[in-house]
């Protein structure tokens, strides 16, 4: 049996995140204009982004540059896609790879309860490592991370998202201490901001690691963006890590992305 090669495979895989699979997908219910809907993980919607990450890390820094979308297989039926190529000295060396792909299926349910329009969301997420740990281009570790939450809208202009998941790694590079077994609680705030066909998004990201005497972290990601055209946007990051809050991912980072609605 013949194999294909990693960079051979990750750049087919690219071309068809990037290219494939937003064409010909129905529209959703919510409006392709709504680049605030974008950014929320329980929303019905069809996009594509493009972004460049920096990353300040305790000896070195990383460039991630960063593919993430998402389309409706029907109304409920959520397929997500991310896709990391980065460049890393954090060996005292420069290094470049892809470092991982994620995959994501989502099952979103409306619902009103409390009396809020709200859509519960179950699903499972698939994290393949495609770099090399030791070079700092790689996660170490292949995994599963079944989530469920609930998006709430308790207004046209606010939106928040109540989501936990689980990460459990099912193949472990040698070259990690422990295997990944953690609880990700996250809370997102994303206002709409109509006036300016825009959107800021708060998105706090928790992690208890169990490996780790159930050590806790957390980081904050702060997005302010715009749609130029129905289809075409963009937006800016903030990305605060442990300069601000307590984690060993990063000390603080930046970025900026275009966004495609379909």
């Amino acid at each position: 049996m013949q194999y294909v090669d990693k960079s051979t495979l990750c750049r087919l895989v690219s071309i068809v995140l990037l290219f494939l699979i937003p064409s010909g997908v129905l529209a959703s219910d919510e409006s392709a204009s709504s680049g605030a809907a974008a950014s929320d993980p329980t929303a019905a919607v069809n996009y594509q982004d493009l972004r460049y990450r920096y990353f300040d890390l305790d000896g070195g820094d990383k460039n991630s540059f960063e593919t993430e979308g998402a389309f409706m297989l029907g109304s409920r039926l959520k397929i997500t896609n991310e896709l990391h190529y980065v460049e890393t000295d954090r060996t005292g060396k420069s290094e470049k790879d892809f470092e991982v792909l994620k995959l994501k299926g989502i099952w979103l349910t409306p619902g009103q309860p409390f009396g809020i329009k709200a859509k519960y969301a179950l699903g499972v997420e698939w994290q393949k490592d495609l770099g090399d740990l030791k070079e700092g281009t790689g996660t170490g570790a292949d995994i599963i991370a079944p989530l469920a939450g609930i998006g709430w809208a308790p207004n046209d202009d606010n939106f928040i998202v109540t989501l936990i998941q689980y990460y459990h790694s099912y193949e472990t590079d040698s070259a990690r201490k422990d295997d990944v077994r953690e609880t990700g609680p996250r809370l997102i705030w994303i206002r709409s901001l109509p006036e300016i066909r825009g959107w800021f998004k708060a998105d706090l990201k928790m992690l208890i690691n169990h490996e780790d005497d159930n050590d806790f972290s957390q980081t904050m990601e702060l997005q302010f963006g715009k749609m130029f055209t129905p289809g075409v946007g963009a937006y800016a990051e903030l990305l605060l890590g442990d300069d601000v809050l307590d984690t060993n991912a990063y000390d603080v980072g930046g970025g900026q992305g275009v966004r495609f609605m379909y």
